[in-house]
């Protein structure tokens, strides 16, 4: 190693850019599930994911390494320009079938703050990353990549749109504004709307539960989505 400096790593607690003489690697590290989960699922992910190069376990640490992007966040202001990469980049997702995951489903994940007719609606056999942020995409030489995924799941394949829905409200989108958005998503075209409402009102408790900064912004989607057919 020549040189290291630290990065933002999401919910790591250790997060690291190393420069090596063969190029540079970013280095996470974690204590619990959640870093070995991110480890489990890398063989399952899309090519927009970061390559894993290596995993290692050093006593209670779980410590990855990947491919290094030096890329910048995106924005998903109104007038971002990155609105539309977003959207390919949730479609990517969106078609990666993988029903062997091995974590818990969405149905399973979430069952304490539904009903199973509500859970039903939300089934599938399709990766979702379920925290999508603008943090967790990067943009480099016109490439965008999907980052962090400590959260994953399988579920209905427009489920990840539904976050990046409220995403968009929270960025200054108004509902029908962000949903007009999201037309561009193929799996959401197909979505049911009491699914949608089902996934609202779950992630919406869930953040009220967790004091989330996105709270408010589940929270008026589900308002708005009791208002609109």
């Amino acid at each position: 190693m020549v040189s290291s400096a630290p990065v933002s790593g999401g919910a790591a607690e250790i997060a690291l850019a190393l420069t090596t003489r063969s190029g540079r690697v970013f280095v996470k590290g974690a204590r619990g599930e959640r870093a070995m989960i991110e480890g489990r699922v890398q063989p399952y992910l899309p090519v927009i994911a970061p390559r894993m190069l290596w995993q290692e376990t050093i006593e209670s640490w779980f410590i990855l390494a990947f491919e290094h992007v030096d890329g910048r966040h995106v924005s998903l202001a109104p007038s971002s320009s990155d609105l539309g990469r977003v959207a390919d980049a949730a479609h990517r997702i969106s078609l990666v079938r993988c029903p062997d995951l091995p974590v818990l489903p969405v149905e399973n994940r979430w069952a304490r703050f539904a009903t199973p007719e509500s859970l039903a609606l939300l089934r599938g056999d399709f990766l979702v990353h379920t925290d999508l942020t603008p943090e967790n995409f990067l943009v480099a030489s016109d490439q965008t990549w999907v980052v962090d995924w400590g959260w994953p799941s399988v579920g209905a394949p427009w489920l990840d749109t539904v976050t990046l829905v409220v995403r968009l409200i929270q960025s200054g989108h108004d509902p029908a504004e962000a949903e007009e958005w999201a037309q561009h998503i193929p799996a959401w075209r197909d979505a049911p709307r009491a699914g949608v409402r089902a996934y609202a009102e779950i992630r919406a408790a869930v953040a009220e539960r967790n004091a989330a900064p996105i709270r408010d912004a589940w929270l008026a989607y589900r308002t708005w989505l009791s208002t609109v057919r």
